[in-house]
Order: C-alpha cells, then sequence, then structure tokens
C-alpha cells in the first residue's frame, strides 16, 4: 500500500510540474527593421526563458546597477558603422538578445537619463555579450 502511494505521489508532482511549465509562455521575438531580438528578464524563471534561445542569437546585453541589482526600462539604441539605425527598443527587463549582421556596431543604452555607450564587434557565429552598470 505504501509503495503504490508513493508512486501515485510521483506521478502527481510529475503531472503538476508538467502542466506548470505548459503554463509559462515562451519569450516573445520581436522584430525591428528585420532585426529579430528579446528583452525581459524581470524575475528569474522570465531570465531563464529567456537565456534558453540565447544560442540563437548573437548580441546580449545585460543591464545592472553597480550594487548588482538588475535593471530594467533601459533605452537601447544600436547604431551600425555606417551611423544608420539598425536597433532601437525599451528593454523590458535587465536582458536584450539580438541577431545582428556581423559587423561593427556603436551600443547606446539610457537608463535613469544617464547614457552609457559601447562599441562593439558581433560575430556572424557566437555570441557577443555585453554588461553596462549604472
Amino acid at each position: 500500500m505504501m509503495k503504490s502511494a508513493v508512486v501515485t505521489l510521483l506521478a502527481l508532482m510529475s503531472w503538476n510540474s508538467a502542466v506548470h511549465a505548459q503554463q509559462e509562455p515562451p519569450p516573445a521575438v520581436r522584430e525591428h527593421q528585420g532585426v529579430r531580438y528579446l528583452t525581459g528578464g524581470i524575475g528569474e524563471e522570465e531570465r531563464a526563458a529567456i537565456l534558453a534561445f540565447a544560442a540563437d542569437f548573437n548580441l546580449k546585453l545585460l543591464f545592472a546597477e553597480k550594487g548588482g541589482a538588475y535593471l530594467a526600462d533601459v533605452t537601447v539604441i544600436v547604431t551600425g558603422a555606417d551611423a544608420r539605425k539598425v536597433l532601437e527598443l525599451d528593454a523590458g527587463g535587465p536582458l536584450v538578445l539580438a541577431r545582428l549582421p556581423a559587423g561593427d556596431y556603436r551600443i547606446a543604452a539610457t537608463a535613469g537619463g544617464r547614457e552609457q555607450v559601447r562599441k562593439a564587434s558581433v560575430p556572424a557565429t557566437g555570441q557577443r555579450t555585453l554588461v553596462f552598470y549604472w
């Protein structure tokens, strides 16, 4: 009797986990002028869901305070070597993943009225990661 109760309990726990996993929607891939991107990452589950797709993107941006707390509501503008804007977004969380053509870019991130600028070479394969601290 005890063995069947344990089996039933394990089956219910497994079913509950499967139902919960199905309720978590995948992150929405957005597009700006042909550039696909994901943004978000508020909370551990949302960060994990976004990072599960990281291999599909060649640029990863992370935003945080110098004390380590993550930041959201960061305005991001990415311009190409020709100074043409290729991506503009308001980050809905501390993470941005983007799929850009390989090349050199200028990434401007603004949080709380303070702008930071980085230059980066984004590879055709692999990923370039930039971390912005305020």
